[in-house]
């Protein structure tokens, strides 16, 4: 019977699209809901600048998930575009409020949007698992077992 190592007994590690869609979900809520609020409702919040960062932190967030984590680069890029947008649905909720007319073509915006976080999301996970597999040593590869239980 092998020790499992911290990242195995960590549930969100088991389950790298709850993770990710929680990594997306912050980042989303962060950039696109609370960050424009200061600003009035009537002006054009998202084209260029929320999204810009919305992306650069999806893709820095995606990198480190995947450094850390090790595992499911695809569905980790996927998680984390779905919990962005996750958060943008809210943000749409609460333009709807001020103005019925704001995402009138709302279907089109989601495609976009999705298209683009999803590029920046693999670009990270992808430098993310480069980078792992970079830094990893070939005899420390594997499930973890503490030094005395090591073979000689």
């Amino acid at each position: 019977m092998t020790t499992p190592n911290a990242v195995e007994r960590n549930p969100l590690a088991r389950w790298p699209t709850l993770s990710g869609w929680l990594a997306g979900f912050v980042v989303g809520v962060i950039v696109l809901v609370i960050a424009p609020i200061w600003r009035s409702p009537t002006t054009n919040y998202l084209i260029p600048s929320y999204w810009a960062f919305a992306f650069a932190l999806t893709g820095v967030a995606s990198f480190a998930g995947v450094f850390v984590l090790g595992r499911g680069w695809l569905l980790w890029s996927l998680a984390i575009t779905v919990g962005v947008l996750s958060a943008f649905m809210i943000r749409v909720y609460v333009d709807g409020i001020h103005d019925r007319t704001a995402h009138n073509l709302l279907p089109f915006e989601l495609f976009g949007e999705f298209v683009l976080t999803l590029f920046w999301a693999l670009l990270g996970a992808g430098v993310g698992q480069f980078t792992r597999w970079l830094a990893d040593r070939e005899e420390q590869r594997g499930s973890y077992a503490p030094r005395w239980k090591r073979s000689k």
